[in-house]
């Protein structure tokens, strides 16, 4: 029986040793991720929009949530766009690709939309390049250039976009980050 004990105590003990040395030290995210740190916060937006080439412009409120998730190695961005008599609720998840070396993001509508976009950092300028898919399947890119105050609680955002060879600016805003985040 002392030697069946013994055994399985030197199992036990090869096995814990080949565990602890067969496991990696935790990952931790690329520091060039840090970069979409002046977004975390909540963010009040308010200006106009204009959907389409020829749609009305019309103001809009726009509330933004943006929290680091998964161990920092994203940020989630739970908003809530209202104007033109809708109220629209979207989830984003901004990233950066260390393989390609952007930063990246997608996001996701209740309207149906979706979007993918690549995000360039230059000092207190964001500017991002965005293609977008409408509810009806009409695809639109977009330039946006967002320009940061230089405490980073405050913004100013513009979009312009193309569909079917038509430019129009689709979005203007200005913005203050809350002092509250999670």
């Amino acid at each position: 029986m002392r030697r069946i004990t013994t055994a399985i105590g030197i199992m036990l003990l090869m096995f814990v040793t080949a565990s602890a040395q067969g496991q990696s030290s935790n990952p931790t995210p690329p520091p060039e991720l840090k970069k979409w740190d002046v977004w975390i916060g909540d963010w009040v937006l308010s200006g106009t929009a204009k959907d389409t080439p020829t749609g009305p412009e019309y103001k809009v409120d726009w509330f933004l949530h943006e929290r680091w998730i998964l161990s920092g190695f994203f940020v989630q961005v739970d908003q809530t766009w209202k104007g033109d008599g809708q109220e629209l609720h979207s989830l984003e998840i901004l990233s950066y690709d260390p393989i390609r070396k952007i930063h990246t993001s997608s996001g996701f509508s209740s309207d149906g939309s979706t979007w993918a976009l690549t995000a360039t950092f230059d000092e207190a300028t964001v500017m991002e390049e965005v293609i977008s898919k409408g509810p009806d399947g009409q695809v639109t890119t977009c330039h946006t250039t967002w320009a940061f105050s230089s405490d980073r609680k405050a913004l100013s955002g513009t979009q312009e976009c193309e569909q079917n060879g038509v430019r129009w600016t689709a979005i203007r805003v200005k913005g203050t980050k809350s002092t509250t985040t999670d």
